[in-house]
């Protein structure tokens, strides 16, 4: 059965959503542990994931692409509320260095990701192979929940702005290489 088919079923009755859970828990709940190793957390966001799709399904807002899959949206969203949580729980500041060696494995492992999410995570690479502070702010900024003050105080920037500044250019970089490797 192809994911658009489960799809059309599942907007027919929720009790379709079974289709996917079967299929994809496993799978995101690895994914998830490698993330924040916490298995009744990541169920209770594999569950909030399905309801979440379901509800777009519902509303008409979720639209499948040929670039994806179920499997990608799941994990999408499985992630981002993992990183909310974590950030919720101020355990996000150990969790960065970690999560970018774990993220480097599954993308390695996984090849029905989206091409878009593989050209921003390969652009971040570069960044932090590049050296310099764009890694460091962008990481610093995103994944450690650092105000513009605290960065320019580590930076040694004269005042908040110019760290700003500096971030600007910094996404502005990300958003070219990620770009670059998108388009090969």
């Amino acid at each position: 059965m192809t994911d658009k088919e489960i799809l059309e079923l599942i907007k027919e009755s929720s009790s379709n959503l079974d289709l996917l859970y079967g299929e994809h828990k496993e799978y995101c709940i690895n994914f998830m542990n490698k993330m924040n190793y916490n298995p009744g957390l990541n169920e209770d966001i594999f569950h909030d994931t399905l309801i979440l799709l379901y509800e777009k399904l519902c509303k008409g807002t979720f639209e499948l692409t040929n670039k994806s899959t179920i499997q990608t949206y799941l994990n999408a969203v499985c992630r981002n509320q993992v990183l909310v949580r974590l950030k919720k729980e101020n355990k996000h500041a150990d969790y960065s260095e970690q999560f970018d060696e774990r993220m480097d494995d599954w993308f390695e492992n996984e090849d029905r990701y989206s091409e878009k999410s593989k050209a921003v995570a390969l652009a971040l690479d570069k960044l932090k192979e590049f050296g310099g502070k764009c890694y460091e702010i962008l990481t610093r900024y995103f994944y450690q929940n650092k105000s513009m003050e605290q960065i320019a105080y580590e930076f040694d920037y004269t005042n908040q702005d110019n760290a700003k500044n500096q971030k600007s250019r910094c996404q502005k970089r990300l958003k070219e290489l990620s770009f670059e490797f998108y388009k090969k």
